[in-house]
């Protein structure tokens, strides 16, 4: 359960949210290329960065001077499926969007 929450700290910020929607469409990025991008200072950057990793969902490779950056896609698949795990999401007990029916806004009829 513990790496869940990790997992789920890491995805609770709309930059760091940035940051992979990013990643997900560039393979390998430096990080100076992803804060002009973003338009996040360097320090900030590192520190979104830092938990990333720790979540296991973003690696880093240095190359010479320059640190790339590249979304971690299987682990990102392994949590996609630990969560459907542990929240019965997957199976057959589980109704598609095209089964599921949108809540009424409509109040209740109240029948006495």
């Amino acid at each position: 359960m513990q790496d869940i929450s990790v997992y789920f700290r890491a995805l609770s910020d709309r930059k760091r949210l940035s940051i992979l929607q990013y990643l997900a469409l560039h393979e390998h990025v430096p990080v100076t290329e992803l804060g002009e991008k973003l338009r996040l200072s360097q320090p900030l950057i590192s520190w979104h960065l830092r938990i990333l990793r720790r979540a296991g969902v973003v690696k880093t490779r240095r190359t010479g001077r320059q640190v790339l950056c590249s979304l971690n896609r299987p682990a990102l698949a392994r949590y996609q499926k630990r969560i459907e795990e542990l929240f019965g999401l997957e199976g057959p007990n589980v109704e598609s969007a095209d089964e599921r029916q949108e809540p009424s806004l409509e109040p209740a009829s109240q029948s006495l």
